[in-house]
């Protein structure tokens, strides 16, 4: 059990500043706010404190660029007692270890602004290289009937990337076991004037075969996934943020984490076209093993191991498979 991050009775008086009477809580110094509240999540060992308190004040101050509250331009700025009270209560948030995201309610996830919300996973900035990948390879020309499905959608990053940049794709198919991830998808795709190009379905992949529903009968160029890929011994090593807020589900890949990996594989032998492509966001550890996966089967697969793609940590960890 972690040990107690923060005790309201121990710490509203030192964090917040709204105790002060009226007449001392106009104009107050944002630089002396920003001080005082990186002292608490420094001494509560909270991840990257500086860059949390960054963005809940641009997010507060309704500030575009995170250096209008850096250095000199922080010195410059004075808060109002409601903007003090909301700085506290976002602070009071992360000391909770509640990730950043869901205390903004929102995200930047390559050129779209999507909505947060809790457990729905949050995207990473590795799976906007997948999108660059894919994107690379994927490119619908006018008429094309190209047909995409993602596995695993949570708030709808990668399928509204994907409608976002390449505008000839008609539409994506994407599913979730997560009927607050499926809600999630569609809240933003209607945010981003996507939703007429998107279809969702709550189904949970447990198995190689998809509901008539969403496949209508027939066969995909691309399925793309970041599907959870944990080795369920490491999910105790995760931090708080992680284990504390985000839907486990999303993450549990089983005892070696490829327990979906390996249904997924299945679901490109049966649903893929001839020439279609399965992307994979996996862990560093799995490549090697599913290439091995893939050339066991190959035979009734009829599948190719094509790739493997490092991310921006030089780690494996895009796959690549190909239908032939």
């Amino acid at each position: 059990m972690l040990k107690s991050v923060f005790n309201l009775k121990n710490f509203q008086k030192s964090l917040s500043l709204t105790n002060l009477p009226l007449n001392q809580r106009f104009s107050i110094k944002a630089i002396d706010i920003f001080h005082n509240k990186l002292e608490q999540l420094k001494k509560e060992n909270v991840t990257e404190p500086e860059n949390s308190l960054e963005l809940i004040f641009a997010h507060v101050l309704n500030k575009k660029l995170l250096r209008e509250v850096r250095g000199s331009s922080l010195e410059k700025l004075t808060l109002t007692d409601e903007q003090t009270q909301k700085i506290d209560d976002c602070v009071l948030c992360r000391l909770s270890r509640m990730p950043t995201q869901y205390i903004l309610k929102n995200w930047e996830f390559r050129d779209l602004e999507l909505n947060m919300k809790i457990p729905v996973f949050i995207p990473r900035p590795e799976t906007e290289e997948l999108i660059e990948l894919v994107t690379q390879k994927i490119d619908p020309q006018p008429g094309d009937d190209c047909r995409v499905l993602e596995v695993g959608c949570g708030t709808g990053a990668i399928s509204l990337s994907l409608l976002n940049e390449l505008p000839n794709l008609k539409t994506i198919i994407a599913i979730d076991q997560s009927k607050t991830a499926c809600e999630l998808t569609l809240e933003n795709a209607k945010k981003l004037d996507l939703a007429d190009r998107i279809r969702i379905f709550k189904h949970k992949v447990d198995s190689d075969t998809l509901p008539d529903e969403i496949t209508l009968n027939g066969q995909f160029d691309c399925i793309i996934s970041n599907p959870p890929y944990v080795p369920k011994k490491d999910l105790l090593k995760l931090d708080p943020e992680i284990y504390l807020y985000e839907d486990l589900r999303a993450l549990d890949g089983g005892e070696d984490g490829l327990d979906i990996i390996n249904i997924l594989l299945k679901l490109a032998a049966k649903y893929l076209k001839k020439g279609g492509s399965l992307w994979l966001e996996v862990d560093h550890r799995h490549p090697e093993i599913i290439e091995k996966i893939v050339e066991m089967n190959q035979d009734d697969w009829k599948l190719k191991y094509a790739a493997c793609y490092k991310d921006i940590f030089k780690k494996d960890r895009f796959v690549e498979i190909e239908k032939v």
